[in-house]
C-alpha cells in the first residue's frame, strides 16, 4: 500500500497538466480554461478506473506524465500524443 502511495503521488494531476497546456502557446488550448480542460480530464480518468483496462489507464497516466515533464514546444510538436487516450 505505501509503494502504491509514493507510486501515485509523483504522478502529476489532471489540474497540474492542464495549467501547464494553457500557459502553453500553440497547444490548442487557448479556447478553454485550465478549470475546463481538468474537468474532462478527470471525468477521462474516471472512466478509465471503471474500466478493466489497466493497459489504457496506464497509457493515460503515462501521457499525463510527459506532457507534465515536456517543453511548451515537445507538446505542441506532439511528442506526447496518443490517440487511444487523448481526449480531454
Amino acid at each position: 500500500m505505501l509503494l502504491f502511495l509514493l507510486l501515485t503521488a509523483c504522478q502529476p494531476t489532471c489540474d497540474q497538466v492542464c495549467e501547464k497546456l494553457v500557459e502553453c502557446d500553440d497547444v490548442g488550448t487557448e479556447r478553454i480554461s485550465a478549470t475546463e480542460c481538468a474537468d474532462q480530464c478527470n471525468e477521462q480518468k474516471l472512466l478509465y478506473a471503471r474500466w478493466s483496462d489497466t493497459q489504457l489507464r496506464e497509457a493515460f497516466d503515462d501521457e499525463l506524465e510527459c506532457i507534465y515533464d515536456a517543453t511548451c514546444d515537445e507538446v505542441a510538436e506532439g511528442v506526447c500524443y496518443n490517440e487511444d487516450v487523448w481526449s480531454f
